[in-house]
């Protein structure tokens, strides 16, 4: 921003009288996210009110402007006269700096000296005295009475100083919620969040979730939290290394995927037979009932909670009510919670939320040749796939069968895995021609690469919504974030044989 555009809009921003006006800095905030000291005003303003969520979040977006300003323990008590404007002050601070003798009227407005000379420099510029890498912000307002974060529990796993928060594209409102009771306790709480894609529709799970921020309370620390970040964009500032929480996060995501698999095929054993299983089990039949192959020990354990989570689902939709993301399997309490649920059973910290509250869908893009394994705006994989062009249909389907080797091989012209699309000649399945993949080679079906259609086969259960079309998903990258475990190998879904999933009976003749 050029100096004259800077000072014109100084001069604008105090004719409003800002310290005393909310509403102004409200607005002025929202036209001016890049102004942290607007930012740190507002939090003064917040403060006074006693809305300490409110006020930490506006110190957060000040960034190392509220460490500079705390540090000298400048606090805002008085008023700026209405006929003063900021120009003015400029100058005549300007002049001030150069007499050592001052008046004590005339010392009591440098603290707005200073917020006029740091509004006027570049956003970005770091002015703290420190690295930047952490922030303490006071939390010593209680919050209010009957506040959304009063639904909140802290769940406290076999790490409990170590909890961690998906943001879901609100970190500041998590921020909030961390900052005051009864979240608020020793230990460090992570803010995570997955990255949005091009068109800002969806959530790109596949790309892997990070840590933004995380906020630390001691027990010695009073009320105070230190904020760390590690995204430079929240904070135009020197991160913090995130290395040792990139395991303990993919651990996560790696949980949250095998409670919404189980979940997903209890809805779909519903959908089959009208009712809800008895025990984990009736998810593993023999073919042709076969909805998943196996289930891991963890899956098994968390049985109940999600058992449970699909009933809660079904009766919210069913009172049309807005559906809650907030989910006892990620071990919050709700009454019909089982505590021997999925929370139980993870030696990884837990978040505070559900990313995922809808069943898991297939979307194949016949323009980009992927297929996308989603569950409401989120994208847990995206594979490349062959295809036929023209031959290929479009329109909804469901998996209507499951087979393992068809036609009793694993390197045949169908791969080790088939799922017929609605009782079809139409089938995603393996191929023996690899070099197809990204192409319309095929007589119709959908071909995929053997590692990516045994996870496919392993995620989503008999009775999954299948979508084709044009343009249904988000454009990416070529190859980014592609193949079984979200472009991580390690972290591809495997499930154990645990049933007869083959049918040496039938002779297939898809489409191919």
């Amino acid at each position: 921003m050029k100096s004259n555009n800077r000072n014109d809009q100084l001069t604008k921003f105090f004719q409003h009288n800002p310290i005393e006006d909310t509403q102004y800095l409200k607005k002025y905030v929202k036209e001016h996210p890049d102004h942290k000291m607007a930012w740190y005003l507002l939090g003064r303003e917040y403060t006074a009110q006693g809305k300490a969520g409110k006020a930490a979040y506006c110190f957060a977006q000040a960034g190392e402007i509220y460490e500079a300003f705390e540090q000298q323990k400048i606090v805002l008590e008085e008023p700026l006269p209405p006929n003063l404007t900021a120009s003015k002050l400029i100058k005549e601070g300007a002049a001030a700096g150069d007499r050592q003798a001052q008046s004590r009227g005339r010392r009591k407005w440098l603290p707005y000296l200073v917020m006029f000379v740091l509004l006027a420099l570049p956003a970005g510029m770091d002015l703290a005295k420190s690295d930047g890498m952490e922030r303490v912000v006071d939390v010593t307002e209680q919050t209010q009475a009957g506040s959304a974060v009063a639904t909140l529990a802290d769940i406290q796993v076999d790490n409990p100083e170590l909890k961690l928060y998906f943001s879901d594209g609100d970190w500041g409102k998590k921020l909030q919620q961390i900052l005051q009771p009864p979240v608020r306790g020793t230990g460090e709480s992570v803010i995570m969040d997955a990255p949005s894609s091009k068109d800002g529709h969806w959530k790109e799970w596949y790309r892997s979730v990070s840590p933004l921020l995380s906020v630390e309370h001691t027990a010695t620390g009073g009320n105070q939290a230190v904020l760390k970040y590690y995204q430079a964009q929240i904070c135009s500032c020197q991160v913090v290394d995130n290395s040792k929480l990139v395991p303990v996060i993919q651990a996560w995501m790696h949980d949250r995927e095998e409670a919404i698999i189980l979940q997903s095929a209890i809805k779909a054993y519903q959908n089959k037979t009208g009712g809800l299983p008895d025990k984990p089990q009736q998810l593993t039949k023999p073919y042709p009932d076969n909805l998943l192959p196996g289930l891991t020990p963890q899956m098994k354990e968390s049985f109940p909670v999600a058992l449970q989570k699909v009933a809660e689902l079904a009766s919210v939709k069913a009172t049309q009510a807005p559906v809650l993301t907030g989910g006892s399997a990620t071990g919050e309490h709700s009454p019909l919670s089982n505590e021997k649920g999925l929370a139980a059973s993870s030696s990884q910290p837990v978040a505070s939320s559900e990313p995922f509250a809808e069943p898991l869908k297939i979307i194949i893009d016949t323009e980009q040749h992927q297929l996308a394994v989603v569950s409401g705006d989120f994208i847990l994989r995206r594979y490349p796939v062959g295809l036929g062009g023209v031959k290929t249909p479009q329109g909804e389907f469901i998996i209507s069968e499951k087979v393992r080797n068809p036609n009793g091989r694993s390197n045949g012209e169908f791969g080790s895995r088939g799922m017929t699309l609605s009782n079809t000649l139409y089938a995603i399945h393996g191929t023996n021609k690899p070099t197809s993949i990204g192409k319309d080679e095929s007589h119709g079906c959908i071909r995929m690469l053997q590692q990516d259609v045994e996870e496919l086969y392993n995620m989503v259960p008999g009775q999954t919504k299948v979508t084709i079309g044009k343009g249904v998903l988000p454009l990416s990258e070529a190859g980014e974030g592609m193949g079984a475990g979200g472009g991580i190998p390690q972290q591809a879904i495997s499930l154990p044989l645990e049933t007869k999933d083959n049918n040496p009976g039938k002779v297939y003749k898809w489409l191919d």
